[in-house]
């Protein structure tokens, strides 16, 4: 009985100090696909993206030789992780899945759109086990 008792109190200590846990990040400003096809390459500019998009994560810019210094591309991105956690006694683990949308707008010299790159993977993270 005093084994049963011992083993007992030996599994409600491991279940007091293991656990499972999920959790969700989302960094960045959502990205509307819809606005971004709006975006018409040879017609838009600068200000129309702004105006779709908002305020760019990142401006590319471009030194050619012997020219002016000018925004090259408009980089945008919104990326959500899932985790999983899982503790043990003194045994930890975790899994880890990452995915973004990204669109860059890319400018000729006169600020109107030249080229326009995207990806959309954002809602393909899967949370897993952390084994």
């Amino acid at each position: 009985m005093r084994r049963f008792g011992a083993l007992l109190t030996g599994l409600g200590v491991a279940v007091l100090v293991s656990g499972c846990v999920l959790t969700q990040t989302t960094d960045g400003s959502p990205l509307a696909r819809d606005a971004v096809n709006e975006i018409v390459p040879g017609t838009s500019t600068r200000a129309d993206v702004t105006r779709l998009l908002g305020t760019p994560d990142e401006i590319v810019y471009s030194n050619r030789e012997h020219d002016r210094l000018f925004e090259r591309a408009y980089r945008y991105e919104r990326t959500r992780r899932k985790t999983t956690y899982f503790t043990l006694i003194l045994f930890s683990a975790a899994n880890s899945d990452k995915n973004s949308d990204h669109v860059v707008i890319f400018f000729d010299d006169r600020g109107v759109v030249e080229d326009v790159a995207t990806r959309f993977e954002m809602d393909e993270p899967r949370y897993g086990t952390p084994f």
